[in-house]
């Protein structure tokens, strides 16, 4: 399925166009300004005093990690919330519910993804070649935040 899609009733999917919107909203006022402020710290406050480039990709793949994957990754459950109407309760419950699993997931893609570009890439090309893979990432995160995940009733 596209991860812009939904199921209809006849089991053929059907382009959701109003999800599409949410997340397009969503990179504009959370994924790409948090991007930005995130890079501009790992290659300059947290990283530039570091001389050795090994250890200087090494420290950038491990804050990425630890950082910056599940701030963005919960800011991303919580925008998607509020815009789906579900407020506070609705964030709560997706971080509750696929937090853990998406961070996992992201720490699945992101560090080889980055390896390529803090290495290779040429600094020109870096954001073009992030927006590429944000692509693929996006319809993940989507089908995630679409699943309807079953929760156990409290005792």
């Amino acid at each position: 399925r596209d991860s812009n899609s939904k199921s209809s009733e006849e089991g053929k999917s059907k382009f959701d166009s109003r999800r599409l919107i949410e997340n397009a909203f969503t990179g504009l006022v959370w994924s790409g300004p948090i991007a930005h402020i995130w890079y501009s710290l790992l290659f300059g406050k947290l990283t530039v005093q570091i001389k050795e480039p090994v250890v200087s990709l090494v420290t950038q793949i491990i804050l990425d990690a630890l950082i910056f994957s599940p701030v963005t990754v919960s800011g991303y459950f919580a925008v998607r919330s509020v815009l789906e109407g579900s407020g506070f309760a609705g964030v709560k419950d997706k971080l509750k519910t696929r937090l853990v699993s998406s961070v996992l997931g992201a720490w699945k893609f992101w560090p080889a993804a980055n390896v390529i570009n803090f290495s290779l890439v040429p600094i020109p090309f870096r954001v073009l070649y992030l927006n590429v893979l944000s692509i693929f990432w996006s319809g993940y995160l989507t089908h995630v935040n679409s699943k309807k995940i079953a929760t156990s009733p409290e005792a």
